[in-house]
């Protein structure tokens, strides 16, 4: 997926004197301290200036909850009237980031502001607070968009509808999109991933038809295949063993990025699907010349945690030439001997929920 453009400056600057102390400072502040911090963030927030208000926001996000309430509100109505665009920006993240969805109307009418970086911005912050009432006025936001263009902001639109309640609402506008073999390879990748976010099983044709196509963009059909597993397509299931089989026999003949791909993609499909026939491939695929394939594959043996590929995964552990797939054959271990720590799976989540599935 296109890397959206940063928005406007948010960085932070230090705290001067007229600004209120770190939220972080080690010694706990007693309530009449809070209190009084309080006063000060709320006289920040209306009079400082630009970098001071930034800060202010910064610390509110740090502030306890119990002594935030009155701020919250005032940072909703801030919202509404400011012209700062770089204060716009940084007041929707840090809405998104206190979960403040009591703002939805403001948000979402913000959606039309001429500004590019507050508009994305406030699509982002819908998205993350889960805004059902989003959904609508994004269907028209994306009917007014060119397809046939590689475009971020409509990237930022598919993407958001797929995590929204009622984002399915859109699949149908959608899979004609998709269909339309005009339309820009990069835009319907990201209507591929969708349909298998939303669970929407009437695109299962129109996904395998580009997914065992060889004239598709690569990133068009790895994405296909990505859908095709978390809908569990049953009659993609032997096409993805046919299109690992055909990728073995055409080694060394193929782009090494796209078989590298395409194999990395046929396996995760065919796990998700939870298909017992896949350890045999994983098997084969701990042992690829490709490192980045080893180490997917090594992954999967850990999710799944069969204890049959413990022998293997030793041999990966302490033999294996690449530090990485050393590392993952360590977790995968872990993982299957039950071994994982509470900070392991904080990490793994965390790493999932930041990672994009480009091939």
């Amino acid at each position: 997926m296109p890397a959206e453009p940063a928005p406007a400056s948010t960085e932070q600057p230090s705290t001067s004197s007229s600004s209120p102390a770190p939220a972080s400072s080690k010694k706990e502040l007693k309530p009449e301290q809070l209190e009084k911090k309080k006063e000060v963030l709320s006289k920040v927030l209306k009079y400082g200036t630009s970098q001071e208000r930034k800060q202010a926001l910064f610390e509110l996000l740090k502030f306890p909850k119990e002594y935030s309430k009155e701020l919250h509100i005032q940072l909703g109505e801030m919202l509404k009237t400011e012209k700062d665009l770089g204060m716009k920006v940084v007041m929707l993240r840090t809405i998104s980031e206190l979960g403040l969805a009591e703002n939805k109307d403001t948000i979402i009418s913000l959606f039309e502001d001429p500004n590019e970086d507050v508009s994305k911005q406030a699509v982002s912050t819908a998205k993350k607070l889960k805004i059902a009432e989003a959904v609508p006025p994004l269907i028209e936001k994306l009917k007014k968009e060119d397809f046939a263009k590689n475009s971020n902001a409509l990237s930022l639109y598919i993407n958001a509808l797929a995590d929204l309640p009622n984002g399915k609402d859109a699949a149908g506008f959608l899979e004609t999109k998709f269909k339309e073999k005009f339309n820009h390879s990069d835009m319907r990748a990201q209507i591929a991933l969708y349909f298998g976010s939303v669970g929407y099983t009437a695109a299962d044709a129109a996904l395998q038809d580009v997914a065992f196509d060889d004239n598709q963009q690569t990133i068009l059909r790895c994405y296909a295949i990505n859908s095709l597993g978390k809908l569990k397509s049953d009659s993609a299931r032997p096409k993805l063993f046919e299109l690992l089989d055909s990728l073995k026999k055409t080694a060394g003949k193929l782009d090494a990025k796209k078989a590298q791909s395409l194999k990395i993609y046929a396996i995760g499909a065919l796990v998700v699907m939870g298909d017992k026939e896949i350890f045999q491939e994983l098997n084969e695929f701990a042992r690829d010349d490709d490192a980045m394939v080893r180490l997917r594959a090594i992954e999967h043996m850990g999710n799944m945690k069969d204890p049959a590929a413990l022998e293997l995964l030793e041999y990966k552990r302490d033999r294996d030439p690449s530090p990485k797939v050393q590392k993952a054959a360590r977790k995968a271990i872990d993982q299957i001997q039950g071994k994982e720590t509470k900070q392991d799976l904080e990490e793994e989540t965390k790493e999932n929920s930041d990672k994009e599935p480009l091939p």
